[in-house]
């Protein structure tokens, strides 16, 4: 029998660690360590295997990329071959989109007439593939139009519309744009069946450049049990953990000093918190040195380093085996819509987010077993239990 991995593996010895204290009813918690942190990776360069799996090896803990299904098998990304392995090793592979686009709603920073084909927007991600599908929203109207162009002039960046717009928007009523429903279910459903045709098990998403608010949030519940970017800020209090609000730290050097993640390691100790660390593997500024000595910063605190798969799991975050994993199909807000141009499209973190009491921590009350109920129960007994459990989760 193969050997299981490290993640399996403590799972398993932390039920078996459990002792006799399960056959008693007692509530004392068998988690061992006092807290968890997870590492992701975005965007699957072939650095992610390269430079930093090789280091997490060394150490003996797994990580979890975020990969873009689009560009598996290129030069210079991650081949399928290499996914596999890494998840072998206990590793997590997520989905990061199809393209990388930015799925998320971006606002619209001045008026629009009728007859006008430039559009100046907060950012002009959407300009990245011409032929994609943008709604314009403003609550009460939407007007789809096809993106041929986008660019920066004295006035903003902008993107521009293949057909002329037809609708008159205010951006004062708080104008967005956004891919049309078609093209964010599209990128949502693909991206994780084509890294699962790789071989690989998805069930998390990392959304691109942050951009998570407006329709795609509403969307992601039907295709993936955890969205794993929400918000920046990478403390996510156990009181308040939310499988689709997570938050995550950038790392590297220049974000965060050796002394910020080592207070940011305490915190996520003392509360017996979910710690998430983001990095981009082919940044200069991400050097394997770096994630080494983030990785023992954890270690010496006690903190187990593991997917977050793994982590929601051990925070009772994930839905259960009888708990449907995604929501009937989202409806679209209701509003008058007018359509500009008749073209489909070619292909297919804010604040820190800790709400809440992070404190879970219960007395054991008159639930503390006496020295002769202990006795009474013996060690073969209660690790044949705690296997018991393991195998039930598994």
């Amino acid at each position: 029998m193969s050997e299981l991995p490290d993640a399996s593996r403590r799972r398993f010895c932390r039920s078996a660690g459990a002792l006799s204290l399960p056959l008693l009813g007692s509530t004392a918690a068998a988690r061992s360590t006092d807290g968890g942190v997870v590492f992701i990776y975005d965007d699957s360069p072939e650095e992610d295997y390269t430079r930093i799996f090789p280091v997490h090896q060394d150490e003996g803990v797994p990580g979890c990329v975020a990969a873009v299904s689009d560009r598996i098998g290129h030069s210079s990304w991650l081949s399928p071959e290499q996914l596999r392995e890494m998840e072998r090793e206990g590793w997590e592979v997520m989905s990061h989109s199809v393209r990388h686009r930015a799925l998320g709603e971006i606002a619209v920073t001045r008026d629009v007439e009728p007859g006008e084909t430039k559009l100046y927007v907060e950012s002009n991600f959407h300009k990245r593939v011409p032929g994609d599908e943008i709604a314009v929203d403003d609550g009460r109207r939407t007007e789809t139009f096809t993106v041929a162009d986008g660019g920066e002039d004295s006035t903003g960046e902008y993107l521009v519309a293949e057909e002329p717009l037809r609708t008159a928007f205010r951006a004062k009523d708080g104008v967005t744009e956004r891919y049309t429903d078609d093209l964010l279910r599209r990128s949502l459903k693909n991206s994780k069946e084509t890294l699962e045709g790789f071989g690989v098990d998805v069930s998390s998403l990392v959304l691109p450049f942050g951009r998570t608010r407006g329709r795609v949030q509403e969307l992601v519940p039907d295709y993936y049990d955890v969205l794993a970017n929400e918000h920046h800020g990478g403390f996510n209090a156990q009181g308040s953990l939310d499988r689709y609000h997570l938050g995550r730290a950038v790392f590297r050097d220049g974000s965060m000093t050796e002394a910020e993640i080592g207070a940011f390691l305490d915190r996520v100790r003392d509360e017996d918190a979910l710690g998430i660390f983001v990095g981009h593997s082919q940044d200069g500024h991400l050097a394997p040195s770096r994630v080494r000595a983030t990785i023992r910063l954890a270690k010496r605190r006690n903190l187990e380093i593991v997917t977050l798969r793994d982590a929601l799991e051990e925070f009772d975050a994930l839905p259960t085996t009888d708990e449907p994993t995604t929501t009937s199909p989202s409806t679209t807000r209701t509003t008058s819509s007018v359509t500009s141009t008749a073209s489909t499209s070619a292909s297919g973190d804010p604040s820190s987010g800790t709400t809440g009491d992070p404190s879970d921590t219960k007395s054991a009350g008159d639930d503390t077993p006496s020295a002769s109920q202990l006795g009474a129960v013996s060690l073969l007994g209660a690790l044949g239990l705690g296997a018991l459990g393991y195998f039930r989760r598994r």
